[in-house]
């Protein structure tokens, strides 16, 4: 072998460490994170989206897909003071029902249970997701 060099600069002959540690450089970190509103729509591939025809699936998918005036909604801190607000009103709405409509306040009691139910499920995940990150 006669020579490894490939165009101008030392390539083989500087060294591992050299290559592995950052010498006088100073160490760059991540990114600083910010709080991004989700996109409007999911971006498809676009061959697929060429090929694809229209059907059934795709008009169903796009008549059950929420129109939402405020993306920020969909940030986990505002979905949850969204979700807490909901259940506050919802629970007025029962008070306010007790004495005149057993129909309409067993509906509301059922709902009040059912977002109870699923504010318990996010606190029970945002628990196991903080004993993950402090193992």
């Amino acid at each position: 072998m006669d020579n490894l060099r490939v165009g101008p600069g030392a390539y083989f002959d500087r060294g591992i460490d050299s290559i592995t540690f950052k010498g006088g450089e100073a160490l760059q970190g991540l990114p600083d994170q910010h709080e991004l509103t989700p996109a409007e729509h999911a971006q498809r591939p676009q061959l697929e989206a060429l090929l694809t025809q229209a059907n059934t699936d795709t008009f169903l998918e796009e008549s059950i897909r929420p129109e939402l005036d405020d993306r920020d909604l969909l940030l986990p801190g505002k979905f949850r003071q969204a979700m807490d607000g909901t259940l506050s009103t919802l629970r007025d709405a029962v008070q306010a029902q007790q004495g005149q409509d057993s129909d309409t306040a067993k509906l509301l009691n059922r709902a009040v249970r059912l977002l109870n139910d699923e504010v318990g499920m996010r606190d029970l995940l945002q628990m196991y997701r903080s004993a993950l990150y402090q193992g």
